[in-house]
């Protein structure tokens, strides 16, 4: 792996003025050779304002254009919380996925300190038939978890045509769970009308293990690969990264494979061949914090690293934030993702905090 540029996606131009902060972000590659890379915005870091924008490049991710924001809000009665990330249909078609909370109190943080609930939420998709120019009214998709779920993968299109997404549960404000806690994977076999989240693909014993911002991808072979940032809610234990195979288009899972890396936010991306690139946002348990690639093979079904190499790393130290939950307290860095793009290079995103502003940036990473 060889990093062979980056690009500030988007940083507050005026931060003397107006405070405007970044995160989240995430590209799609479209049959023309753009790219197109959704984002959020806010005044803060989970302040009631935070929607998603969206800009592009014509550069192969040299360069990106001035963000715009992505939905029309002028008819909402309250404000409204959203992020959403693309996924590519072909032509001028794209399809977002995300999650959205009202917030109708400026002053209470999307997730309660003391418990880890979160406000209610709903997941949606929405379509865009010019580009990514508009976007259609949210279609809200149901799930177990109800109003207290992540949604933060962009839809996976399977060689058969299926739509899947992973998501997962958080406790409801005063930290009770509405379901099971596990990551399941939303299904549509009809490009998006109808879902199902009956799939479990990550399930550890004892009801404790949480699944955050899990990732997707299918290899050639047709082998679907998530990945889960896994950590235990009731005793506090950080634990590695964990991924689960399907051999059925993400309709039955293995059980958890340890990857080894004690990461948390990661991803994966299919390289050709059983082979993946999984980035992983590794900022506690480590001298070196930052983002870290690794090549691994899958072919015989088992987690073989054959390549490690740092990606980025923070010009900061990593400290703790007292005004957050404990499993949120590091957050200066993290959800990278990357996308293949048509010349066989990885274009890398992730957001990252540095001298009070929170950026995201891409990196154009040689396999």
């Amino acid at each position: 792996m060889k990093v062979l540029s980056s690009a500030i996606i988007y940083e507050n131009p005026i931060p003397h003025l107006r405070s405007r902060q970044s995160k989240f972000a995430f590209p799609v590659e479209l049959d023309n050779g753009k790219i197109l890379c959704t984002h959020v915005i806010g005044e803060a870091f989970e302040s009631a304002d935070e929607t998603a924008y969206i800009c592009e490049s014509t550069d192969g991710g040299l360069s990106w254009s001035q963000s715009r924001q992505m939905f029309d809000k002028s008819n909402e009665k309250v404000l409204v919380t959203d992020n959403a990330k693309l996924a590519y249909l072909g032509g001028e078609n794209l399809v977002g996925i995300g999650y959205k909370f009202e917030r109708p109190d400026r002053d209470l943080p999307p997730c309660n300190a003391e418990t880890g609930g979160l406000l209610d939420d709903c997941v949606f998709i929405t379509r865009s038939f010019d580009g990514g120019k508009t976007w259609q009214p949210h279609e809200s998709v149901p799930n177990a978890w109800g109003p207290h779920t992540e949604a933060s993968a962009p839809i996976t299109v399977l060689k058969n045509g299926d739509w899947i997404s992973p998501i997962t549960g958080f406790p409801a404000w005063d930290g009770k769970m509405t379901s099971r806690v596990c990551g399941r994977m939303l299904h549509s076999t009809d490009e998006g009308k109808t879902w199902d989240d009956d799939t479990v693909c990550f399930d550890f014993p004892g009801d404790s293990v949480i699944c955050y911002e899990q990732r997707v991808c299918q290899l050639e072979s047709g082998r679907v690969v998530a990945i889960a940032w896994n950590e235990d809610i009731k005793t506090g234990d950080r634990m590695n990264n964990h991924v689960a195979i399907s051999d059925d288009n993400a309709r039955t899972f293995s059980a958890p494979i340890d990857t080894g890396i004690r990461g948390q936010a990661s991803s994966v991306c299919a390289i050709g061949g059983e082979k993946l690139l999984a980035l992983h946002a590794i900022r506690r348990d480590t001298d070196e914090p930052g983002i870290y690639g690794y090549i691994v093979n899958l072919e015989n079904g088992k987690w073989e690293i054959e390549e490690e190499k740092i990606l980025w790393q923070p010009n900061t130290p990593v400290l703790r934030n007292t005004k957050l939950a404990e499993i949120f307290a590091f957050l200066k860095f993290g959800q990278p993702g990357a996308i293949k793009l048509k010349n066989g290079n990885i274009l890398m995103t992730h957001w990252f905090a540095e001298d009070g502003q929170y950026k995201t940036m891409s990196t154009l990473i040689e396999l």
